[in-house]
This record gives structure tokens, C-alpha cells and sequence, in this order.
């Protein structure tokens, strides 16, 4: 008995051994993305870490990569969400005990003052989406990176925040086979009434928003879609550019959407376009609806780059 405990303890204190090991490399390697001479060599030796873990030390390691601050390099604090990622992707179902410490990193970095970091927040929810949710643990993993996520776009005022929540929830339901009907009912609901308030200031990123709860089915009723459709056409009016050119791809995507029950509201959503030809976006649209939905897959991406007339 006494042997056999002493072998526990050994195996312990040589597991907490490696485990320091492995954190000193991880924070090593992170000094080394900061620099711009050793940012490629630092990143390799993360993944060669990354997929090295057994896992019993994916936590240590997810310890090192959780503290994220603004004091750190901007190629740092990427590094690390984009890790985040990389790791529900190699280890999938190991990491979801660990999910709800990750979510609230990304929703504390929509702070951030530089937008390439939000934007590996957007690609980081991407892949723990596809990854981690499957038909056993699809619904908890929705509900696990949009609870918070919807927290953070309905209870702060800040544009940053408001916008990185919005495109991160649209993202999510863009990359869950299945998103749960009733949540993205509610979820729907509260965004309408957050585009008709004048003081929220990231109607871009809720238009987009808007248009992925529209396009999976969470208008559970024919007035809600309408209604919901509506706020976009709304949208083409808005003295803000981005905004208008945002309602402009929103519609010109739901009118060449193939789903059945969007069908009532195609010639709506053209209508509406075919109205807006002071706007560029709209006459564009115009065209490309006529012409069908592969140039427009080929060419919304230019067209979200137009400058403002």
C-alpha cells in the first residue's frame, strides 16, 4: 500500500514537473511572436506544443493563452485566440469542459482597440462551432458561445463590442448545422429592437446578424419574418453608408436565398433594391439578381469594399 502511494506521488509530482515545463515553453514561444524576427519561429513552436498535449495538460496550457491583456503585442493577443481555435480543432470534445473560459477570453478581448484581434475572435467561434457541435452536443455548445456572446452585444455601449458580438453570433449560427429554433426566435426579437434604437452603433454588424437568424429559420411566424425583413428595408434609408451598403447585401442574400419559406418575400427584398438606385449597392444588386446567385457570390466580396459616393 505504502509503495503504491509512493508511486502516486512520484507520477504526480512528475506530471506537475512537465506541466511547468510546458507552460515556461508556451510563454517563451508567445515572447517570441511578439518579436517580428522571431514571430515565425515562435508560432511553429506553439503548434508543435498544441499538438504534443495530453489531456491532463490542456489546461495548463489553455492557463497560458487565457491571459490575454492589452499590455501584450497585438500579434500576441491573435496568437493566442487563433490558438484557442487550433485547439478545439485538434482535441474537439476534450476541450468542451473548458469552453465556457474560452468564450469569456474572446468576449473580453471585443474590447480591444485593433480590429485584427476581433477578427480572430469572429474566426476563433468559427471553428469551435463546426468543431465541438454534432448531434449529441450541438445544442450545448450553441447555447454555451451565444448566451455570453448575446450578453455582451445587448449590454454594452460600446461599438466595438456591439459590433464583434454581432458578427460573432451571425458566425456561429452560420456554422451550426442546426441552431435551436427557440433561441434564435428570442435572439430575433431582441434584435429588432435593438436596429430601431437610435443609440445602438454597430447597425452593420446587426443587419448581418439579422440576415443569419432570417436565413436559419428563427422567424418562427410569417410576421416575424416580415417584420424582421422589413428592419432590413428599413436599413436602406439610414444616412450611415455602411449601414445602407450593409441592409443592400442583407436583402440582395435573402432574395437569392433558396430556402422555401423566404419565397413570399424575394419580391420584396428586390422591390426594395430596385428602389434604392440612388444607392450603388442598390442598382448593383439589382443587376446581379438578374444575372443569378454565382456572380454574386463571385462578387459581393468587391462589393463590400466600395467607398462611399
Amino acid at each position: 500500500m505504502k509503495n503504491k502511494l509512493k508511486s502516486q506521488q512520484s507520477h504526480s509530482q512528475q506530471q506537475g514537473m512537465s506541466n511547468f515545463d510546458m507552460k515556461q515553453r508556451v510563454l517563451t514561444a508567445l515572447n517570441k511572436v511578439g518579436d517580428r524576427d522571431t514571430h515565425q519561429i515562435g508560432t511553429n513552436q506553439l503548434h508543435t506544443i498544441l499538438n504534443s498535449l495530453t489531456p491532463q495538460s490542456i489546461s495548463p496550457f489553455l492557463s497560458c493563452i487565457l491571459d490575454i491583456h492589452s499590455e501584450q503585442k497585438t500579434s500576441i493577443r491573435k496568437q493566442c485566440i487563433k490558438l484557442m481555435g487550433t485547439l478545439a480543432e485538434v482535441y474537439e470534445a476534450l476541450v468542451l469542459p473548458h469552453l465556457p473560459k474560452m468564450v469569456a477570453t474572446v468576449v473580453k478581448c471585443f474590447r480591444d482597440s485593433d480590429s485584427s484581434v476581433r477578427e480572430a475572435c469572429v474566426e476563433m467561434v468559427a471553428v469551435v462551432a463546426s468543431k465541438l457541435g454534432n448531434q449529441n452536443n450541438e445544442d450545448k455548445v450553441f447555447v454555451l458561445l451565444a448566451s455570453p456572446i448575446f450578453e455582451a452585444l445587448v449590454g454594452e455601449q460600446n461599438k466595438h463590442v456591439q459590433s464583434a458580438s454581432a458578427f460573432c453570433l451571425a458566425t456561429v449560427i452560420h456554422n451550426t448545422h442546426s441552431p435551436p429554433i427557440s433561441i434564435l426566435h428570442n435572439m430575433l426579437v431582441r434584435v429588432l429592437k435593438l436596429l430601431k434604437n437610435p443609440h445602438f452603433m454597430a447597425k452593420p454588424a446587426l443587419i448581418e446578424l439579422n440576415r443569419s437568424i432570417i436565413q436559419a429559420g428563427g422567424a418562427s411566424t410569417q410576421t416575424v419574418l416580415t417584420t424582421a425583413v422589413a428592419g432590413i428595408r428599413e436599413a436602406l434609408k439610414d444616412t450611415d453608408w455602411k449601414t445602407r451598403k450593409a441592409a443592400s447585401v442583407a436583402l440582395g442574400q435573402i432574395a437569392l436565398c433558396r430556402a422555401s419559406f423566404l419565397s413570399s418575400l424575394r419580391l420584396s427584398c428586390i422591390h426594395s433594391l430596385d428602389s434604392s438606385r440612388s444607392n450603388r449597392l442598390g442598382m448593383l444588386f439589382c443587376k446581379l439578381l438578374n444575372i443569378g446567385r454565382y456572380f454574386l457570390v463571385i462578387l459581393v466580396p468587391s462589393l463590400l469594399k466600395l467607398d462611399p459616393p
